[in-house]
């Protein structure tokens, strides 16, 4: 059981950098709009372009982004949630994100995280539930929270939009879409972040992990757009079969020092809630974040 448990902490180490990875994709995306799903009728504006253009010119908003995922290995489940609230705000950048993850019987791990700018710097400030710590900041840094430019890309990047008619989802009435992200559009998230890094640990090389990710399959995506206000309401990925086919091949690759492992994903998904748009939460960066 201690080798099972040594192999799932590391492959859910090697795994979590992926799943973050899709949370702050950015690039040219694909295809949008698809099979007529995004059609409108009676000269009425199209929910799904209007929610696109809406957002871009949101000067700010609130948002929550939870990241579930399940994996089993040795008849035990381990299961992880992360949650991230974040209040985001536009020219100037400021935002707070305050991040929680817990891992079943291992607890939680809190941050709380600033991010303003001033004078042309960015700068961030994180704070551990111990310490602050300081530090200047590109908008790479901060691409992670960068919901508006991420929804921009799993839109963009999203094939086949259908409009699904309407349903309630949070508390209003909302357009509701489905389609899917292709695994050469994640692939490409996925390589162009860095986040295969975490794969070296267990000994894969370059060809490896390539060979790894051309095999991905497709994504499946639901997109609730509110009817009154044309703004995005929620989106949600369900990465499951993705994240469960990277781990055979993880697996497979690892050859005999796998042997006899069995383990799987049989849950990973990933949602972003948005509100508030133009009157985000504010907020005040604390001093003794500003003096660390």
């Amino acid at each position: 059981m201690k080798r099972t448990n040594r192999f799932a902490a590391l492959l859910l180490a090697a795994l979590m950098p992926l799943s973050l990875a899709a949370c702050g994709g950015s690039g040219d995306g694909g295809n949008t709009g698809g099979d007529g799903g995004s059609s409108n009728s009676g000269g009425k504006a199209d929910p799904l372009v209007t929610a696109m253009a809406n957002m871009e010119k949101a000067e700010s908003m609130d948002a929550k982004m939870v990241m579930e995922m399940d994996m089993e290995a040795g008849g035990e489940t381990m299961e992880t949630v992360t949650t991230m609230d974040m209040s985001i705000f536009n020219s100037p950048t400021r935002l707070k994100a305050d991040m929680t993850m817990n891992m079943s019987g291992y607890g939680d791990v809190s941050l709380e995280i600033y991010a303003e700018e001033t004078d042309g710097q960015l700068m961030m400030y994180t704070y551990d539930g111990t310490n602050w710590y300081s530090e200047t900041a590109t908008t790479e840094d901060l691409s992670q929270y960068d919901v508006g430019s991420s929804m921009d890309y799993y839109w963009n990047s999203t094939t086949g939009f259908k409009q699904e008619g309407t349903e309630q989802m949070e508390g209003v009435s909302a357009y509701k879409y489905t389609g899917v992200i292709t695994g050469d559009a994640m692939q490409e998230v996925i390589m162009d972040s860095g986040s295969l890094d975490s794969l070296t640990q267990l000994g894969m090389d370059e060809a490896q992990l390539k060979d790894m990710l051309s095999e991905m399959g497709d994504i499946s995506v639901n997109l609730w757009i509110n009817e009154e206000t044309l703004y995005p309401v929620r989106y949600e990925m369900d990465m499951t079969a993705v994240m469960d086919g990277l781990m055979g091949k993880i697996l497979e690759s690892m050859g005999d020092e796998a042997e006899g492992l069995t383990m799987s994903v049989p849950k990973m998904t990933i949602s972003i809630t948005c509100s508030n748009f133009n009157s985000a939460t504010d907020f005040t960066i604390p001093e003794e974040a500003k003096n660390a």
